[in-house]
């Protein structure tokens, strides 16, 4: 069986990566160049994707001594640290002469919410997640203890002057980027303006930011109003593919708007079809409607002779009979009484297996496209409002 990539989707209406200028004096705004649908916006800044309540660093904090760190048991052979919101505890550290390695290691075993490394010698401990405020503290065991009588909190304090580590020391997530809001932009004349706002000037002063966003099918570029977008997609790891009676309409489909000439190989391909909607010399209804059914007749013969050297030629291909055109049955062509460069082209073909496949396009400029239903009036809202009584059938 053959196949070709699905092109053909309902638009998303997605703006993806869009960059966007800041304002120059304070860097606190950013214009959305497309209305957003809705609060579903996500931001990058310099490449990194910023979240609503801002972009913090990793809590971290080294011990400034590097090894070997010299423990003796009931000693100095205690920390006392706290995780957040939680209340301090002891951490045991192993006697003997340790090396930051074998340090970090027993460290980890026993704070598994935190991750602890070795840099230059150096025991470093920081959170497994960025954090805004402060993700560790080492405690000063003399907060509770103001006679400094317990024998744990001699330990801790000397086990501190053995690593390097201040008491009461805390390590806090440091602020990269500032948080930011979807608002409305109260400059403009439109009420769907919207604006970027960040609670605090960007750090750097030359920042690229990128948006990703959806918007109304009246403000999407991709495919401006129709509801239907002609490009790839990947599900699941791999291209979305089409065969049989959609496969037949996605070719046939591609025929009729390439422009004869514009391929660089085979020059053959295609049809006249854009070309011929308000050319020159072809302001009778009657001659235009006519050329455009030459134009798709001759598109179509080329077509259907392809289809049939691929079928005797490239038996391996498998060209089933639901793909395979064997008339082009119908041709119906509707020119908009008030505008020449637009027309409704409604083109039937019959496949091998009978079943008819109707491709309905709005040629003209822009660009073509097609409808997303072709056996409904209510299609021509996808361009403009069409008079009373224009027939959409095939």
């Amino acid at each position: 069986m053959s196949y070709d990539f699905a092109t053909r989707q309902v638009c998303p209406h997605k703006v993806q990566f869009e960059a966007v200028p800041v304002d120059a004096n304070t860097r606190k705004y950013a214009a959305f160049p497309r209305p957003p649908s809705s609060q579903d916006v996500t931001v990058y800044i310099d490449g990194v994707q910023v979240p609503k309540t801002g972009l913090y660093s990793h809590a971290e904090l080294p011990f400034s001594k590097p090894e070997p760190y010299r423990i003796k048991r009931d000693i100095n052979d205690l920390l006392y640290l706290s995780i957040g919101f939680e209340p301090p505890r002891f951490i045991q550290l192993t006697p003997g002469s340790v090396s930051a390695k074998d340090m970090s290691l027993r460290l980890q075993q026993q704070l598994p919410d935190l991750s602890v490394d070795v840099d230059n010698k150096h025991v470093v401990i920081r959170t497994r997640q960025p954090i805004q405020g402060t993700g560790f503290q080492f405690y000063d065991p003399r907060w509770s203890d103001k006679t400094n009588s317990l024998p744990t909190t001699s330990r801790v304090l000397k086990a501190y002057s053995e690593v390097g580590i201040v008491p009461g020391r805390a390590a806090t997530g440091v602020k990269i980027f500032p948080g930011w809001s979807v608002e409305r932009d109260t400059s403009s004349p439109l009420v769907e303006s919207k604006l970027l706002v960040f609670e605090d000037s960007l750090p750097n002063a030359d920042p690229l930011v990128e948006l990703c966003y959806s918007t109304t099918a009246g403000n999407c570029r991709r495919c401006f109003g129709t509801k239907l977008e002609f490009d790839y997609r990947v599900l699941n790891g791999t291209y979305e593919t089409v065969r049989n009676v959609d496969l037949l309409s996605q070719e046939f489909d591609k025929f009729l708007v390439t422009k004869v000439g514009s391929h660089w190989k085979w020059n053959w391909l295609g049809s006249g079809l854009v070309d011929r909607i308000g050319g020159k010399g072809n302001t009778a209804i009657s001659n235009m409607s006519a050329l455009i059914t030459i134009d798709i007749n001759q598109a179509f013969s080329v077509y259907s002779s392809l289809k049939q050297q691929q079928d005797s030629r490239f038996p391996q291909q498998v060209v089933t009979d639901a793909e395979y055109p064997l008339q082009l049955s119908s041709i119906n062509v509707q020119l908009l009484p008030d505008d020449p460069t637009v027309a409704i082209v409604i083109t039937k073909i019959v496949s091998r297996s009978q079943q008819p496949v109707d491709i309905v396009r709005v040629v003209g400029a822009p660009n073509p496209f097609s409808l997303l239903n072709a056996s409904s009036a209510s299609a021509s809202g996808y361009i403009r409002q069409l008079p009373s009584g224009f027939d959409f059938g095939g």
